[in-house]
């Protein structure tokens, strides 16, 4: 104790010598660099030198924020009962954290007592209508059905439509608990009738499913075992609920119930598909063959016996039963000669003859198939089939052949059709394959024909093989000619007044370039093009405009609660440097509509900002750039983005990210969540910037993002995974929508992550592949292209969204490996 207190003694001459704005934008720094215990420490001071101003300026309220984030939860507790005891403007702020610490402890009780205050105390508050929700919550935590009950109507009468379901949900299984089954049965069918888009059936469904299940069948351990016996219509309505979020056990035992209940119906054989596709999802192919075979042999003429056929195919391929999978495409082929597609079964027997190493095979449906589809794009795409045959045997010279025929033509299929390729890919296997063949100048050549730039896959691996080419002594010298000739030519345009050629120039010098006073050199040169060229001088620069209040004040009286308004509470925490509850209480001030998470995203837990009236495509280029940085500041990177991404469109994609505003550029790759990030990921082997890489695909940074395929939160991860996961973090009594934490996120995320790396190791390619497409799909694209390099195999990868993931999520890698260190502090 008296060590510290001779600290702070030390301490205090250097901070009597500077102005209150000198102290501010001190403590304003440290955070911004993360240097959270400095900061407390200069507010710990400030408040023993100079109470008054420390008190006048709610810097009580930061500190108390500060502690939390640093884990100190005491000091935090104590602070914000400061605030509180004041009556600080920021009082309702202050008693929402105080409660949520109570929840934490378990204590229920204090927590509801906590809340009301807030609503009592400030009856206009952002948070007032989930503080409503949270008691309720309270209630039903501890049992209090009838308090839950109460509440939640009340709730429900006066909110929003946005937040309504969450609270009919809950209303619902408050219901069920207080053994009220009418009204429970009421509000689950309501929630389910209710919805915006029955396609797409959201969690509060999915409950609503759960909750009917298990008053049907009079227990919910039942429900897991037996579908209740129904109505036909009734089961498939909720077979379609659970299928659609994945859980395939349930929607299962509903259409075995139609299976077995109502043998004559005409919705039998969709049913048993049903039960054979979701065992195809689960990964369990031969309960799928044996479904999908029910189906053929008793209904083979039904409408689905076509999809049937093909699953069927599909499931003994993926059992390597090869000649089996062969013979059910080949029924395929001859049974279905007018389906939609008729060429996916020609090239799924290519695919799968490759599985089983029988290239000569494989070779012979490629004639076949190109015999057949002459003349359309399914004959280019068994022609890229033959292409990477031949790579695989490196084969170089038949390789060659193929990719100059592909080049010809117009239509390579692109990420639309499975298997399909690009123009981008084609030429850069065709540069790999003149580099293989010892083919120097004309890889070189090849290699530089590919633009680079933000989201570029191949233009990015293009870069990095010229480095390995000029890092190589048999080609070191290719590369230093033609790095001379391209420095001299961009020095000569840009002396001659023609900067598009300077540009060109010096950008491909610079992907040549690995002496930083040449990259510099040459650097200088594009920046000085980019001046004359006005697709490339027409990157925004906006200013940043002043928002929430500027001074520190030195005089005067504390504002309190009572004559607290969105303005003055925006304004302080604004202040403050607490741009995650500041910006949602800016919004609500000056009528913008965010309609997404608001301060829901920080630790304050608060779930949506109500919708105001004014859109935020209403808002000039500076106030959209302000509202971008300031969402940034506050974590809140899913806001910030959406502002960003509009101010880049027009931006030329092989804009030099080095010649753009730092700030604009993290405006389009954030890094928020860097202490979640910085905790979790590390010890799991993974890189913080591959999990941002990852997350900025998957969810914008939305944190309670839900795909058409029910993955959920920041990381997407669909059902099935999270329990896996949480099994193995051993996460007890684990509910998915957890996952819309961004601390679970993450956790999960980085687990699952962690895992793949241990699978592929130092294979961020075949990790972020795996993470869309399924690491069993991975392992086979790795085997049919014979090695662990991702210029291999990632041109094998067979389902067109997961190739297209994995050229964004390694184009977003590279770009966050340039911004940020590996603790993702700025470079």
């Amino acid at each position: 104790m008296l060590l510290a207190f001779g600290l702070v003694l030390l301490a205090i001459p250097n901070v009597k010598a500077q102005s209150p704005r000198e102290r501010h934008e001190r403590i304003r720094a440290s955070i911004d660099a993360r240097d959270l215990s400095s900061a407390i420490n200069d507010l710990q001071v400030w408040r023993s030198t100079q109470p008054d101003i420390f008190v006048l300026n709610n810097y009580d309220y930061l500190l108390a924020r500060l502690s939390e984030r640093n884990g100190d939860r005491a000091n935090a507790a104590v602070n914000y009962q400061k605030v509180m005891a004041r009556n600080s403007i920021l009082s309702e702020y202050a008693i929402w954290h105080l409660a949520q610490f109570a929840r934490m402890t378990g204590n229920l009780t204090l927590e509801r007592e906590q809340l009301r205050q807030l609503i009592v105390t400030a009856p206009k508050s952002l948070l007032l209508d989930v503080a409503r929700l949270r008691i309720a919550q309270s209630f039903f935590e501890s049992g209090d059905f009838d308090g839950a009950i109460y509440e939640l109507k009340a709730r429900i009468a006066s909110s929003p439509a946005t937040t309504s379901r969450e609270s009919l949900s809950l209303l619902a299984q408050a219901y069920a608990r207080n053994n009220q089954i009418a009204l429970a049965r009421d509000t689950f069918n309501k929630l389910i009738s209710d919805l915006a888009d029955a396609s797409r059936p959201d969690d509060y469904s999915l409950a609503a499913v759960r909750g009917l299940d298990a008053i049907d069948n009079g227990s919910g351990e039942l429900s897991n075992v037996s579908a209740p016996l129904l109505a036909e219509a009734e089961h498939l309505r909720r077979a379609k609920i659970y299928h659609f979020n994945r859980d395939f056990a349930h929607a299962r035992l509903h259409y075995a119930r139609i299976v077995r209940g109502y043998p004559q119906s005409p919705g039998v054989p969709d049913a048993l598909y049903q039960i054979g596709r979701s065992f195809y999802q689960d990964g369990l192919f031969e309960d799928a063959i044996s479904n999908l075979s029910r189906v053929l042999g008793k209904f083979p003429d039904a409408q689905v016996s076509r999809d049937a056929q093909g699953l069927l195919a599909s499931s003994f391929g993926r059992l390597k039963r090869t000649d089996d999978a062969v013979a059910g495409y080949r029924k395929l082929i001859e049974g279905f000669p007018n389906s939609p597609e008729p060429e996916r079964p020609f090239l799924n027997i290519v695919d799968v003859l490759r599985d089983a190493g029988r290239d000569n095979q494989a070779l012979e449906w490629i004639e076949r198939t190109r015999e057949r589809f002459k003349g359309q794009l399914p004959a280019v795409l068994a022609l890229f089939s033959r292409a990477k045959i031949y790579v695989a045997q490196s084969n170089w010279a038949r390789a060659l052949t193929d990719l100059e025929a592909l080049r010809s033509e117009s239509d390579l299929g692109g990420s639309r059709v499975p298997g399909g390729t690009s123009s981008a890919e084609v030429s850069y296997l065709r540069a790999l394959v003149f580099e293989q063949m010892g083919r120097n100048d004309d890889a070189l050549r090849a290699y530089l024909e590919i633009p680079d730039g933000r989201g570029e896959y191949y233009g990015g691996r293009a870069t990095d093989r010229l480095r390995v080419m000029a890092n190589r002594s048999s080609t070191r010298n290719v590369v230093v000619s033609e790095l001379e000739r391209l420095r001299l030519e961009a020095r000569k345009a840009s002396q001659a007044g023609q900067p598009e050629k300077s540009r060109i120039a010096a950008q491909a010098a610079l992907r040549l370039a690995d002496d930083p006073a040449i990259a510099s050199e040459v650097l200088e040169v594009a920046r000085i093009a980019y001046v004359s060229l006005p697709s490339y001088n027409s990157i925004p620069t906006p200013k940043l405009l002043p928002k929430g209040r500027i001074d520190v004040l030195t005089s005067g009286t504390p504002e309190h609660f009572f004559s607290a308004t969105s303005k003055k509470i925006a304004d302080e925490l604004l202040f403050l440097g607490l741009a995650d509850e500041g910006m949602p209480a800016l919004d609500a001030s000056e009528n913008v509509l965010e309609n997404q998470a608001g301060i829901g995203n920080t630790q304050t837990e608060v779930s949506r900002v109500k919708p105001a009236s004014r859109p935020a495509a209403s808002l000039s280029l500076d106030e959209a750039y302000t509202r971008a940085v300031l969402f940034k500041r506050g974590e809140l990177a899913d806001h910030s983005i959406r502002y960003a991404e509009p101010l880049w469109k027009n931006v030329p994609r092989d804009y030099l990210l080095e010649l753009a505003p730092r700030e604009m550029v993290e405006l389009l790759y954030p890094a928020p969540y860097s202490s979640e990030l910085n905790k979790t990921a590390p010890r799991r082997g993974v890189d913080p910037r591959f999990v941002l890489a990852i997350m900025r695909q998957e969810s914008r940074f939305r944190a309670d993002a839900k795909s058409v395929s029910a993955a959920r939160g920041l990381m997407q991860f669909i059902p099935a995974t999270a329990d896996d996961i949480a099994a193995q973090l051993r996460k007890q009594n684990f509910r998915q929508d957890a996952l819309y934490d961004p601390g679970t996120a993450i956790l999960f995320g980085s687990q699952y992550l962690g895992n793949l790396f241990k699978q592929f190791p130092g294979m961020p390619h075949a990790v972020a592949a795996s993470y869309n497409g399924g690491e069993d799909n991975v392992a086979r694209w790795i085997a049919r292209a014979r090695s662990n390099d991702p210029d291999h195999y990632v041109p094998e990868i067979g389902f067109a969204q997961s190739k297209d993931y994995v050229y964004k999520v390694m184009s977003n890698f590279r770009v966050y490996q340039k911004l940020y260190g590996e603790e993702l502090q700025p470079r």
